[in-house]
Parts: C-alpha cells; structure tokens; sequence
C-alpha cells in the first residue's frame, strides 16, 4: 500500500521551513515519487507553501463550500496519482479540537485511494513554544503584554499540550506515528534531514536539497530592543490587519539590525518559568514519548538552556538600553506619521473577537 503523511504541526517548530522547501522543490519530488498537492481554492488570489487553504476550511476561518472544493481536489490528485508517497502539511492541523471530523475525513479519504495514513508532528520543549508564541505575536503588534503576563495567562492554552493535538489524528492513523523533536538530544543534523530520515524518505528526498536548503529558516524572530518597540507601539493603539502590521515590524527589524541594536535573540524564560511548564505538561509528555519512542520525553528533548533573560520590559531602567528603544520608536513614529495600523478599542475589538470565535466554532460543528 503506498503512503499518505499528514504533517499536523506543531507551530513554530520549522514547519514553515519544512513546508516552503516541499513548495518549491514540488515538481522535482514528483520525479522522486512524492506527491505534494497543490490544493489552491478558486476564489484564493495565490497558492499557499503549506495546504493552509485546506486547513482553514477544516477550523471555518475559510467558506464552508470551499472544503468540499479542496476535498474533491485532493480526491482527484491521489486518484491520479502513480506517486509512492503524499505529504500534506498544515501546522495548525493539531491545534483542530478532540472531536473534529477532520482526522477521519481525511485518513479515510487518503484510504480509500489505496494510501496508508501517517501522522507526522514536529515538537519542541513547551517553554519555548510559549515564548516563541509570544514574539509571534509580536510581530504582528498583537502583544502588549510583558512575557511574565503572558505566560501567566497562555501556559495552560490547549495549543502547548501535545498530546491532546496529536491523539485523535493518531487514532485515525492508527498510530502510525512519526514524533520528531526540534533538537534532538540524539542527533545534532539538521531538522529536514531527521524528518526525512524519520519518514524512511532520506534517499528520496535528500538527494533533491542543498546545503543552503537543510540550513533554511523562515520567521526569524525580533531581537530584545524590536520587541519593546513593537510592544510599546501595541501599547499605545497600534495593530490590526496582518500585512501592515508586519510591514511595520520588519522595518523595526531592519533598523534595529543596521544599527547593531539586536546581536541577540530575545531571551525572556526564567528557571523557574521553565520548571513551572514542566510540572504542567511533563506526565503527558512522558506519556506521548513512551507512546511513540518507548522511552521518556528527556530523553529526546531538553528543556531551553538556561540563559540571562535580556527582556527590557522586564529589566527596566537597568537594561541600560532606554536609549535605543525611544531612537527605534522615532523613526518609525516618524516614517509611519498617519500610516501606522490602528488596532480596534478595547470593547469593540473585543465584541469582534469573540463574535469571529463564535462563528467560528458555528462552523466547526455545521
């Protein structure tokens, strides 16, 4: 029976990487016998690097019509198809609730075409997905929070529990499981490279990459003078649509780079945060690993170095870097003057987001 690999996630764990290196070498796994689909909407104004289309009419933040559409799209690829493998990716797969039709929709469509469903989910240690998280939000000026706020209030979101994302997806798969750590204490190659090792596909799928292409990353994060800029410009109102806002970011990045202000990453875990996250999440993160690597989750994944927390929001007055953040925040008060996105009020915005969920969740179940 050939093979269906549904990679499920988890954000922020390369996946864009992973998903931008199968969307430009397509037409080169096909030679190699893989089938990465195009699964592009009708009404899409351009085609996705992952099957984020797809993904998005599965969780109805896209029309419901459109999933039947996509459905039928992959049905008649995989029935056209004389590929040995297909791979889907969307990261945000594994973060669809327990009950959701979707691991069942699309393990026994893949099924019936004669593929054998995998599931595929990449991890990394809780502590630092839920900072990787926060400077997601950052970037696109949705976070005005300091990170010891945000963690108070994210650490025990359902999106870091890996075992409720993956569960119903392994199931449907039987547990054909494929748990590949973003650091692994095992081995020290690059991600793509484990993952295609993991898959059993490295002699397909290696000979097609370059080194350029196995050290690849995508969404690099601010350094700790962006963060604060971005976050004191949240603070006071900025935000809104996802292109301007991140229009505005990237310059944040390019300044802050030409004028040697971030030569760091931003670092906002302490010890005690990282331990905290380890009594939340460790008894299903052992239960997850024993399940797929027959061994404990330390064994595989380490918890984030620990290193000096360098957040200005936190440091106050001592990070010595009041300075530059107040240069930073001119000039792009000044080369955004009457262009900065502008979040909605407090109530407002709030009435919206719940309403969108809502509506969301309307979808979910219809």
């Amino acid at each position: 029976m050939r093979r269906a690999i549904i990679h499920i996630g988890t954000p922020r764990t390369g996946t864009s990487s992973l998903q931008m290196l199968l969307h430009t070498r397509r037409d080169d796994l096909h030679r190699a016998g893989l089938l990465y689909p195009d699964l592009t909407p009708a009404s899409a104004a351009q085609p996705h690097v992952s099957h984020q289309h797809l993904g998005e009419t599965l969780d109805g933040r896209r029309p419901r019509r459109e999933r039947s559409e996509l459905m039928a799209r992959l049905d008649r690829a995989l029935a056209e198809s004389r590929d040995e493998v297909a791979l889907l990716s969307y990261e945000s797969l594994c973060q669809l609730p327990p009950w959701h039709r979707a691991p069942g929709l699309l393990c026994g469509l893949f099924e019936r075409r004669g593929f054998r469903p995998e599931i595929l989910m990449t991890v990394r240690p809780q502590a630092a997905y839920l900072q990787s998280q926060y400077t997601w939000r950052i970037q696109f000026l949705r976070e005005a929070r300091t990170f010891a706020s945000a963690f108070e209030a994210e650490l025990r979101a359902r999106r870091f529990d890996y075992w409720r994302g993956l569960t119903a997806w392994a199931r449907a798969a039987a547990w054909r499981v494929h748990l590949v750590p973003v650091q692994d204490r095992l081995s020290s190659a690059p991600l793509i490279e484990r993952i295609a090792a993991e898959l059993g596909l490295a002699d397909r799928l290696l000979p097609l990459l370059t080194p350029a292409d196995l050290a690849y990353r995508t969404n690099a994060s601010l350094g700790p003078v962006g963060v604060e800029v971005s976050r004191r410009l949240r603070v006071g109102g900025a935000g809104g649509a996802q292109g301007p806002t991140r229009a505005v970011t990237e310059r944040i990045e390019t300044l802050a780079h030409e004028r040697g202000f971030d030569g760091e990453p931003f670092r906002a875990l302490d010890p005690a945060m990282t331990a905290r996250v380890g009594e939340v999440y460790g008894r299903r993160n052992d239960a997850l690993a024993r399940r797929v690597w027959g061994t404990d989750w330390a064994a595989r994944v380490a918890d984030p170095p620990p290193r000096a927390v360098n957040e200005l929001a936190r440091l106050g007055p001592d990070s010595g870097r009041e300075a530059q953040v107040a240069e930073l925040l001119g000039t792009i008060r000044g080369e955004f003057a009457g262009r900065l996105p502008v979040a909605p009020p407090g109530l407002r915005g709030c009435v919206g987001s719940a309403f969108a969920r809502v509506m969301q969740f309307a979808r979910r179940i219809l």
